[in-house]
């Protein structure tokens, strides 16, 4: 005859329900180093600087400089050791999104809508700045790899 632990078998769930919660929410937004926000952002700057370069070697930069932003985020955000791969969290990155869209492709816009190249720099600065603000608020939240 089989005997009903019942109560003992609810907490053992429980615990594990809170386990893999703990690790779920460790692995979604894992700590990241600032070197990361301090290449990203330059990456970020450079591809838009590169734009008032003469065409081909400004094509090359930004080409160069999207690889690596690409190729950076994957090694430290979605490739980590230790850490599998981690689905990116779509509700913590939205500012972000959302403040480099206004803060960058607004001047980016412009300055190809009205062909002025200065405002490549403008973008470039932004773009910059707004990936070490985000890189701060994030190391506040999430920690420090």
């Amino acid at each position: 005859m089989e005997t009903v632990r019942g109560a003992s078998d609810r907490d053992d769930a429980r615990r594990m329900i809170q386990w893999a919660l703990e690790s779920e929410k460790s692995t979604r937004n894992p700590p990241l180093p600032w070197v990361f926000f301090v290449v990203q952002a330059t990456l970020l700057t450079v591809a838009c600087w590169a734009q008032v370069l003469p065409h081909d070697i400004g094509k090359a930069v930004t080409v160069v400089c999207l690889v690596g932003v690409v190729g950076v985020g994957i090694r430290w955000v979605y490739a980590r050791p230790g850490y599998g791969y981690v689905q990116p969290d779509a509700r913590q990155s939205a500012p972000y999104v959302v403040a480099m869209c206004v803060l960058a492709g607004t001047p980016a816009a412009l300055a190809i809508g009205f062909e002025r190249p200065w405002l490549w720099l403008v973008a470039g600065a932004l773009a910059g700045a707004t990936t070490l603000d985000m890189g701060r608020r994030y190391r506040a939240r999430f920690g420090h790899a």
